[in-house]
């Protein structure tokens, strides 16, 4: 499985004549990456030059999700004739762009074999891409990492008019012995968890509590009083593990609980590397079958602004999906 990481995509119109071009800036953005040639993706003078490769494809199903591969520019050592040698090295990732209607998502893939990081990724693109924007019509761009959120009723509460599930894990993570002796508000709960996940862990089995609106198709609202819930998320807490909100459009966010290391990772996703080697022809299958997982994956991570750039129309900066 490839792993890739959250960002958005963010058009800045602060300049004066960037508003007359406001209304095609995905369009413009997209001719950019229409073919491999379209644009070069070359950064430095002389010595210092960088070329990195790249490929793209447009989905058949929807012209405007771009799958592109890019390759570093790096030399490696390699033994020749019992010699010591640099060689040119330029292994790639892939790079998924949600180009549709105000969708703003770019995944791109965790490959440290190929760069040090996604952030890697971003800047260069970042630059090339920006910089022929503004050349162009005077739009910039910026690709920023969307990170797990760090409050979970605060996801929840951004998202409750169209949350559908809660996903709570209660198998896995780490479970600290002076959590058994903990005082709860809901003894029924934490004694049903707790048994659980000793008894899975043992087992080897995977199991998860499913919340939803007692009524079909109602969003699930915040409940903050909720027992029930408060506990669930105290246990949450206390193993590690993520809950995971789901939304009616099938979108699902990861909320780890602690304010330490795991909440500063980026959010990423997977999908099977060989659907992608699929659709450059790199590996035997079928491509509508690659192109409809893809499109998949990317249905499960969208981000969505409005016409003045602001995510779900509220103005919010949160770090959250």
């Amino acid at each position: 499985m490839a792993k890739f990481s959250h960002y958005y995509l963010k058009y800045d119109l602060s300049d004066l004549y960037a508003q007359e071009h406001k209304a095609r800036r995905q369009q413009l953005f997209g001719e950019m990456l229409e073919k491999d040639d379209s644009i070069s993706f070359i950064l430095g003078e002389g010595e210092q030059k960088k070329h990195y490769k790249h490929a793209v494809k447009h989905l058949r199903l929807n012209h405007d999700i771009i799958v592109m591969r890019i390759a570093n520019d790096t030399t490696k050592e390699v033994i020749q004739d019992f010699k010591k040698k640099s060689v040119r090295h330029e292994p790639p990732c892939y790079v998924i762009f949600d180009n549709r209607e105000h969708c703003r998502r770019v995944a791109i893939q965790n490959n440290r074999e190929a760069w040090a990081s996604t952030r890697s990724v971003a800047e260069v693109m970042t630059k090339v891409l920006g910089d022929a924007m503004m050349r162009n019509c005077n739009i910039g761009i910026s690709m920023t990492p969307q990170f797990y959120p760090k409050e979970f009723y605060k996801a929840w509460r951004l998202h409750q008019n169209h949350t559908s599930q809660l996903w709570f894990g209660l198998t896995g993570g780490d479970m600290p012995e002076v959590f058994e002796n903990e005082p709860q508000n809901d003894d029924s709960i934490m004694g049903f968890a707790l048994k659980v996940n000793e008894e899975a862990q043992r087992k080897k089995y995977k199991t998860e509590l499913v919340l939803s609106a007692a009524q079909t198709g109602m969003p699930l609202l915040v409940d903050e009083d909720s027992v029930y819930i408060r506990n669930l998320v105290n246990f949450h807490a206390m193993t590690g593990l993520p809950i995971v909100i789901e939304t009616s459009d099938g979108a699902h966010f990861t909320c780890f609980i602690d304010d330490e290391e795991d909440s500063a990772k980026i959010i990423t996703s997977e999908i099977d590397r060989s659907v992608l080697d699929v659709l450059f022809g790199e590996h035997e299958g079928d491509v509508g079958n690659a192109e409809s997982a893809v499109m998949e994956f990317v249905n499960k991570m969208k981000y969505v602004v409005d016409d003045n750039e602001q995510h779900n129309g509220d103005g919010t900066k949160e770090d959250v999906a």
